[in-house]
């Protein structure tokens, strides 16, 4: 490792640096300070096999503002490949990680580089970053939403709704990851009435649990979901006591069985379509007590 001042030319980025999305203001006023006072912190570089050239390891956005700043050289820490062992390869991506200006997504795809470096669980990841391994959990179930949907995640806890989405949205929208254009539809709810999380909570259990009054769920304010739930639990009452009036008739109907009245050509008849109908009953109670585990 050593440190010495490289042609800024021969220095690529990282490709898998965690953070995709740059504040182009932020990186303005950077380049103004460097133009002022220089770059005050040198960036780290391993230098590539076979080529002239250096990979940046810590520093990119540095990197960059040097570059609008029309720095030709920067001081570089440089390190060979032979440094690069999985344990400096957690501590970049844990510095990487530890920054404040990475989006969620970002954040999601780093840890998911740090997990495969370091083989490491989601409680253990946690203990690394000081941060809880449900945290951990969250962040990672947000690469299982489609990305046009997870790269508008903003990172914003304990804010007032604000029609943006944010990492609680994201949970419950993975839940809809089956009915993508249901799950397009509650995005735009969500940025259209500045939704809550828990707001959007409700609005995906109720689709899942009613997947019939989806459309009407997703159609009206939040305040009518009560009486839209309440349109479907009167509605499958209806039905339920529809069927339990079908089956109080049987016993009526086998009372009108007058076997006296059968000739004995009948009885095997008639024993067949009662067994028949026994068993459809045995089914069908099967069914119900299945129903209510």
């Amino acid at each position: 490792m050593e440190l010495k001042f490289v042609s800024i030319e021969k220095i690529i980025e990282d490709p898998d640096q965690p953070r995709k999305v740059l504040d182009e203001a932020a990186l303005a006023g950077l380049a103004d300070s460097i133009r002022q006072h220089g770059l005050l912190n040198p960036i780290t570089v391993v230098a590539l096999e076979g080529v002239d050239a250096y990979r940046i390891v810590t520093g990119e956005r540095r990197w960059r503002a040097s570059r609008q700043a029309g720095l030709t050289e920067l001081a570089c820490i440089v390190r060979s490949l032979a440094d690069e062992t999985p344990e400096k390869m957690a501590e970049q991506l844990v510095e990487n990680l530890q920054r404040e200006d990475l989006t969620p997504l970002d954040k999601a795809k780093a840890l998911t580089q740090l997990k495969d470096t370091l083989g490491a669980t989601h409680k253990e990841l946690g203990q690394r970053l000081g941060i809880s391994e449900r945290t951990v959990g969250y962040l990672l179930d947000l690469l299982e939403l489609p990305e046009a949907i997870s790269e508008q995640i903003v990172a914003s806890p304990n804010r007032p709704a604000d029609g943006n989405l944010t990492e609680k949205h994201g949970r419950f929208l993975r839940q809809l990851n089956d009915q993508p254009d249901l799950q397009a539809h509650l995005v735009e709810k969500i940025k259209g009435e500045k939704l809550s999380a828990d707001d959007t909570g409700k609005l995906t259990k109720a689709i899942r649990e009613s997947p019939a009054l989806a459309d009407e769920i997703l159609a009206a304010p939040v305040l009518e979901l009560p009486s839209l739930l309440g349109k479907r639990d009167e509605t499958t009452f209806s039905a339920g006591r529809g069927m339990a009036k079908i089956v109080e008739k049987i016993p009526a109907m086998l009372e009108e069985l007058k076997l006296e009245r059968a000739s004995a050509a009948d009885l095997p008849f008639i024993e067949e379509k009662l067994t028949a109908a026994r068993k459809a009953i045995d089914e069908k109670l099967a069914e119900v007590k299945a129903a209510q585990r």
